[in-house]
Parts: C-alpha cells; sequence; structure tokens
C-alpha cells in the first residue's frame, strides 16, 4: 500500500502569492483608474477568487493534512471576499455562481447518501462484530476491526468510518466512562489541551454567527452553507477533544497501541523498537524530520518537549483521518505519566528480547 508523506506547511509563498492575487483585484476595483471595469475582467477576478484561491489553499494548506471539503470551505470564503471587494454592480452579473455553490454543497450530500447507504447494507454484521469485541476497547479501536472484516480498505470507506467515528465522539460519547482497565497512560489531564479546544470552539460559535449575519446581507443561499461548514467544524473539535479523553495510549502486552484521538493512529510492536531513549531535541520537532516521526502528544497553550523517544527497526505505517496514510521511523510521545510508560516499555522489550532468547 502507498503510503501518504506529508509535508510542512509553505506559509511564505502561499501568503505571497494569496497577497498577490487579493492585492491586485483589490486595486483594480478600489483605484478609480481602472474605472470603468469591464466585464471580462469581471470574469478574471472570479475565476481569481474561486479557481486559483482555492487551490492555492489545497496545495499548500490542505493537500495530504486535512479533507478535501476544506476546499470548498476556502472557495466559499473567498467568494464572500470577492463580494466585499466587488462592487454589487458588478457582481449581479455573476449571480449564477451562487446556485452552482449550492449544488456542489449538494454533490457533497449525495456522497455522504452513497457512503450511508452503502454502509447501511451490511451495518447488521457490522453491529454482530462490534459487538463481539471485547467491551473495555474504546469505540475508536472497535469501529475501525469492525468495519475491516466486512469492507475492503478503500479511501472512501475509511473516510465514512472517520466520520462515524466523529460523530459518536461528539453526540454520544459524553455518558460514555473512558477506558480504565489495563496499562493505559492519558494524553490531556496535565495540559490545557481541553480549554485550548473549548476556546477554539467558542471562537468558532461567535464567528459562525458573525459570519452568518454578514454574508446573509449578501446572499442567504451562501451564508446556510457556510453555517453548515462551520457546524461541521465545531463537531470535529468536539469529536476530537472527546477521542482524546476516551481513548489513552495502551501498552499491550506486545506492541503499544497509539491514537490521538481519531485524527492519528499507529500500533507499535515492542520487537521493532530499535532504541528507547529520552528525548534531547528542541520542544517542537523541526519540520525536517516531522515527515518521518510520529507525535503522540496533543496541542496546548505552551508546547512541552516529548519525553519518550523510539527509534524503530523498520518503518510503521501511521492511519490518519479519512484514509490517509504515511510512513514513520520514529514515535516521540509525552502523556500525563511519561516516567512510568517509559519504565514499562523498557521492560517489556527486555522481556520480549529473553523470551526470543530462550527460543533460540
Amino acid at each position: 500500500m502507498n503510503s501518504t508523506v506529508i509535508q510542512p506547511i509553505k506559509w511564505k509563498p502561499y501568503l505571497l502569492l494569496l497577497s498577490i492575487v487579493i492585492g491586485s483585484n483589490a486595486l483594480l476595483y478600489k483605484a478609480p483608474i481602472f474605472h470603468p471595469v469591464p466585464s471580462p475582467v469581471l470574469i478574471g477576478s472570479m475565476f481569481d477568487f474561486l479557481i486559483v484561491v482555492p487551490i492555492l489553499t489545497y496545495y499548500y494548506i490542505i493537500r495530504k493534512r486535512y479533507s478535501w471539503k476544506l476546499t470548498v470551505l476556502a472557495a466559499l470564503v473567498s467568494y464572500g471576499l470577492a463580494a466585499f471587494i466587488i462592487p454589487d454592480s458588478l457582481l449581479k452579473k455573476v449571480s449564477f455562481l451562487s446556485q452552482v455553490l449550492l449544488l456542489l454543497e449538494a454533490g457533497f450530500f449525495v456522497v455522504e447518501l452513497y457512503l450511508l447507504i452503502t454502509v447501511l447494507r451490511r451495518i447488521s454484521r457490522v453491529k454482530a462484530t462490534f459487538r463481539e469485541l471485547p467491551a473495555e476497547l474504546p469505540f475508536l479501536i472497535k469501529i475501525k476491526q469492525a468495519f475491516n472484516r466486512h469492507f475492503s480498505r478503500t479511501r472512501m470507506m475509511d473516510s465514512a468510518v472517520s466520520e462515524i467515528t466523529m460523530i459518536y465522539y461528539a453526540l454520544f460519547s459524553w455518558k460514555k466512562p473512558p477506558m480504565l482497565s489495563g496499562d493505559i497512560f492519558t494524553y490531556h489531564k496535565k495540559t490545557s489541551f481541553i480549554a485550548l479546544n473549548l476556546m477554539l470552539i467558542h471562537a468558532l460559535l461567535i464567528e459562525s454567527i458573525g459570519l452568518h449575519f454578514f454574508f446573509i446581507q449578501i446572499d442567504h443561499i451562501l451564508s446556510l452553507i457556510l453555517l453548515f461548514l462551520n457546524a461541521y467544524s465545531v463537531l470535529f473539535l468536539l469529536g476530537h477533544m472527546q477521542a482524546v479523553r476516551k481513548v489513552p495510549l495502551i501498552a499491550g502486552k506486545q506492541s503499544l497501541i497509539i491514537n490521538v484521538g481519531f485524527y492519528k493512529g499507529i500500533i507499535v510492536p515492542y520487537c521493532n523498537i530499535k532504541e528507547l531513549r529520552r528525548y534531547e531535541g528542541p520542544e517542537t520537532i523541526p519540520h525536517s524530520e516531522k515527515k518521518n516521526t510520529f507525535e503522540a502528544l496533543v496541542s496546548d497553550f505552551t508546547p512541552e518537549k516529548p519525553y519518550i523517544d523510539l527509534i524503530l527497526i523498520d518503518e510503521l505505517t501511521v492511519d490518519l483521518i479519512y484514509g490517509f496514510k504515511k510512513k514513520v521511523s520514529r514515535v516521540v510521545i509525552k502523556v500525563d505519566d511519561s516516567p512510568a510508560l517509559y519504565k514499562l516499555i523498557e521492560e517489556r522489550m527486555y522481556e520480549h528480547r529473553n523470551s526470543i532468547e530462550k527460543m533460540e
């Protein structure tokens, strides 16, 4: 299976090109020297805002990192920016674009409906498999195993599992107790992860209300589409926050089962650990090393160093959200009780090596 290598975001060229595109259009419509603006120029401007800006955003920000759906959000925001820059008298000439955006959103619903129908056809078998799995396992792990047993792994099906997992943790996990049995290690209790996510959700809600009232004066359909996408973003943040709370790092007898929310996960067999050491690098992993490193830690107001640094013998595949994957040769970890986890990994590696020597 081919792996997807995630490169660091190139902010400088992205912002430079974005400034050129937006700045040149703003100058064109705001400077009297260019008036009156001919219709072909208007078409060129709409091409910039609806095609060029989303492509730039996809290439530099979204590609191989986030769901492709965010490209549509970029197009919608860009359309709103165009409505702010281009005079209403000219914008009325391309009013059909709002209907095009609505059809695009309807296309998303069709795709989601297709995924739902595909899942519902085999849902009884998936549910039966789900119930057969150990009750103490987190939902995130059980739902993946249940789906993988009855569906071939494709990007579309992995996306469906990601959506189901997000909705479950965002809406239905609040009264469910977190995993408590076994050798488990939480990420969030000694960090500001929960406070940070609640702040982001609060800001997003305020922004959603403001944008809705702003865009409803420009285009009612556009305001509803943006409201839907912002609601999706709130569910995403809630789901990720809850998944981090409910799904700890599991130190099994044969391997480490590491999930950081529902965003990414990896299984590290002790037999594949070449070296266990304390992390001695900078506060954050350098961009040049990120593509080959799995970071098992959560975001915080003040980023802290990882504690554990695992060098792998063979590269392992990381499962990312929406079916993306990448290969890593290193895993860094920071949990609430990192020294205890370090000691446990050391013991498990020692036990595993002794068992191999006895077999030989």
